[in-house]
């Protein structure tokens, strides 16, 4: 396998430790407030140590600073109304297969935004992987 291949297996396990994790949280009584921002502090510390592990600077100007924002409030919807679908008494097996959908957003604007190929195997791939997730949900 290829580096960038194994580097998003890890991130699917990393990511589906992060449902079970945050539900479990949850499903304790965590107040989603707090919970997130231990999780955001967390986050920020492990940036830091990879940055001052591979030696690098931060280095972002003003335009990608704004889309590194716009990425961080994205990600806190995403995240907060997750842990309240489940707090609200929503079943894990069906907010997180519906949450995975989040994919379809980013393929078509990576075919829209990036003019990505689009091609009958990514299309049955993505049709494959939809229909899964809708089974799953049910």
């Amino acid at each position: 396998m290829n580096v960038p291949i194994l580097l998003a297996v890890a991130s699917l396990v990393a990511g589906g430790l992060v449902a079970f994790t945050s539900q479990f949280g949850v499903r304790n009584g965590a107040d989603i407030a707090s919970f997130i921002l231990v999780d955001a502090i967390t986050f920020l510390a492990l940036a830091v140590l990879v940055m001052l592990v591979t030696k690098s600077t931060f280095t972002l100007n003003g335009r990608l600073t704004w889309w590194a924002i716009l990425s961080g409030v994205f990600a806190s919807i995403s995240v907060f109304t997750v842990l309240y679908a489940l707090k609200f008494g929503g079943d894990g097996s069906i907010v997180f297969p519906i949450q995975s959908l989040q994919v379809v957003v980013a393929v078509v604007l990576a075919f829209v935004v990036f003019r990505e190929p689009v091609t009958m195997t990514k299309l049955i791939g993505l049709s494959l992987g939809i229909g899964s997730l809708l089974m799953l949900s049910r």
